[in-house]
């Protein structure tokens, strides 16, 4: 007979480990919520303060001497915010350095907008909003004052050029069509430089005043302490799912099979003979003093896989003088069994025995439990290496169908019983 295959890990066997061992999880959430203040207590306290700039095109004349606006890239003027000019020049007004500066300092462009959101974070909140204005104001001085640097380069250029052509001119006589020729472009070139002049460079405007922030932007004691817990949590569950396997989840001793509630447990691991762990066995059972004659008593026993309990209690039983038959439930028809074996027929057979049926070897928990609803009582027969997750699995099935367990053996480990 081949080892029953374990059995599926059932949810409210996780729950009932993790209730057992609510020490392990109450642990967990204690120091993580421990460590979620500590980092409360130790990252410093920061406030983040934020100004909106809407940004424009720059019309400025091209070289040609035709008036055209410069297409708006607002991602690249995103990145001039944290260029150094703007940096440098936004220090200066604050009166730090611009590595400190740009720690603090962020951008960001709302999606088919062309604002800037430039925040800026400091421990306090007035430092945090004086920052952000700052950098805000730099950022449009920095782009207006380029924008301006171009048109005044274009129109020394274009004057260089109007006076080079009045030289020229010098060089031919009074009414000749040259020399009229010449001036006609100089005063073109005028012209340009005249309109170079009235070129818009304004580089766009701040939206409002920046609000002071109301509160601090890092995470407070409250957030960071569920945060804690949660991992704390999260690192005990596991903690206490893995120590049901652990050896020391083996029944052990009567202590762990009382942890079983059973009603009755037999500590038969100092016992020199397994007979003499059987015969108190037999003695403690509450069977009735005759069978009845038209059923039997019987009597289910379960044991670890090849333990055959039943051969040992039918023997006992039978040195008290007690008409037994033993059945191994191994040999009967799984089919039989589900579908209501022993039938009455069937125990008419054994009227006036004790029978006892051995159910060690059923490979499904769900079988022993509906052929010890049609018994008279329930033996167990558990090993202190036995997995008491196992035992306590099997206890609370037959206890959901009303079945009482009348009797629970604490056997040696199997390796002693050899």
């Amino acid at each position: 007979m081949q080892p029953a295959p374990p059995q599926p890990v059932q949810l409210s066997e996780l729950a009932g480990s993790l209730r057992r061992r609510w020490r392990v999880l109450a642990l967990g959430a204690a120091v993580g919520l421990l460590l979620g203040v500590l980092a409360w207590a130790v990252l410093p306290v920061t406030y983040t303060a934020t100004t909106s700039v809407r940004v424009s095109s720059v019309d400025v004349p091209s070289s040609s001497g035709s008036s055209a606006t410069a297409a708006l890239d607002v991602a690249t003027a995103a990145q001039l915010v944290t260029s150094g000019d703007v940096l440098a020049a936004a220090a200066d007004d604050l009166g730090t350095t611009r590595g400190e500066l740009k720690d603090g300092v962020g951008v960001e462009n709302p999606p088919d907008t062309a604002v800037l959101n430039i925040t800026y974070t400091a421990s306090s909140a007035d430092a945090a909003a004086t920052g952000s204005r700052a950098v805000a104001e730099a950022f449009l001085g920095v782009r207006g004052k380029t924008a301006a640097d171009e048109v005044q380069a274009q129109q020394e250029a274009t004057w260089d050029r109007v006076s080079m052509l009045e030289r020229s001119a010098q060089r031919y006589p009074a009414g000749s069509p040259a020399k009229a020729s010449i001036l006609r472009q100089a005063e073109s070139l005028g012209d340009r430089a005249a309109e170079l002049a009235t070129a818009d460079t304004t580089p766009g405007q701040i939206l409002g005043a920046t609000a002071t922030p109301s509160g601090p932007s890092s995470l407070g004691v409250l957030p960071l302490g569920v945060a804690g817990l949660a991992l704390g949590l999260l690192v005990a569950v596991p903690v206490a799912l893995t120590r049901r396997t652990a050896p020391s989840a083996g029944i052990g001793d009567v202590g762990g099979l009382g942890s079983i509630n059973e009603a009755a447990v037999l500590d038969g691991t100092r016992d020199p003979r397994p007979q003499d762990t059987w015969d108190i066995a037999a003695l403690m059972l509450k069977l009735p003093s005759e069978a009845p004659a038209d059923s039997g008593y019987t009597l289910v026993v379960d044991g670890s896989v090849g333990t055959q309990p039943g051969t040992a209690l039918a023997e006992a039983l039978r040195r008290r003088g007690r008409a037994v038959r033993h059945v191994d439930a191994a040999v009967i028809n799984e089919g039989k069994l589900a579908r209501g074996w022993p039938t009455q027929r069937k125990q008419s057979t054994w009227g006036g025995e004790v029978v006892v049926i051995d159910s060690s070897e059923l490979t499904s928990d769900a079988l022993k439990v509906t052929l010890a609803t049609r018994c008279d009582q329930v033996v167990l027969a558990r090993s202190v290496d036995d997995d008491a997750l196992a035992a306590r699995r099997l206890r609370g099935l037959l206890r959901a169908q009303g079945v009482d367990v009348a009797l629970t053996v604490l056997l040696p480990q199997r390796g002693e019983r050899l």
